[in-house]
């Protein structure tokens, strides 16, 4: 049986180019609950930027990734499709997530073409800074953005939640600036969310807060006291 850790790379990447991305949680059993959504989603993006859709071809290589990893196990796979419709998968084990996860609001506007912030790509140098600060800062999950006027959008690998004083979980509408993520869509579906525009002062009120990303699910959350 294949290591978990192994990379199983199943079409050559261009490295040059700018690839899509999903990172999807596998369950045991093998599982990927979000399965669908993800593929959605690569699919309307692949198709956005014009890049080949070979939805079988991908989906079988997502099979045969999982044929090797211990199915009772709990792993992180993630997928790269690039501009010729090739992926190339890694899957590896998948720790818990303690809760609630820390949070870091930043001090600067999220400024991003809005085109690219709409879809999950290698395309996310606006991210660089959040990246560089949470690889030195361990204890934070996540950094959160305000867009340019002032509202909450999301943060650097989550979409974010608030409840409010009727216990209604809101998060921020697309049109704030964000990557509409897969498990974010979930929530939307199943009524356990709605979207309305989130202001500082609100994260700041609610009586709760959460992230998500369909990796780690939907987590309780706190913005950190630094």
């Amino acid at each position: 049986m294949t290591d978990a850790t192994q990379i199983n790379t199943i079409h050559s990447i261009d490295d040059a180019g700018i690839q899509l991305i999903e990172t999807m949680h596998v369950g045991p059993g093998r599982d990927i609950a979000l399965l669908t959504g993800h593929m959605h989603r690569l699919q309307t993006s692949a198709q956005a930027l014009g890049y080949p859709w070979h939805g079988q071809r991908v989906a079988q290589a997502i099979q045969h990734t999982l044929m090797g990893v211990d199915e009772s196990g709990t792993f992180r796979l993630r997928l790269l499709l690039d501009s010729r419709g090739d992926c190339s998968l890694e899957c590896m084990v998948l720790p818990p997530t303690p809760e609630p996860v820390k949070l870091k609001l930043a001090p600067e506007p999220l400024v991003a073409d809005a085109f690219w912030l709409a879809h999950k790509t290698t395309r996310r140098d606006w991210y660089e800074p959040a990246q560089a600060w949470l690889s030195a800062h361990a204890e934070y999950f996540d950094v959160v953005y305000c867009n340019e006027q002032g509202q909450i959008c999301e943060g650097s690998r989550s979409n974010l939640y608030v409840q409010n004083d009727a216990g209604v979980w809101l998060t921020p509408p697309v049109s704030a600036g964000l990557l509409p993520g897969v498990m974010r869509q979930t929530l939307l579906d199943q009524g356990l969310v709605r979207e309305a525009p989130v202001t500082r002062q609100m994260l700041s009120d609610a009586r709760a807060v959460r992230v998500s990303n369909a990796l780690r699910g939907w987590l309780d959350a706190r913005i950190g006291d630094d």
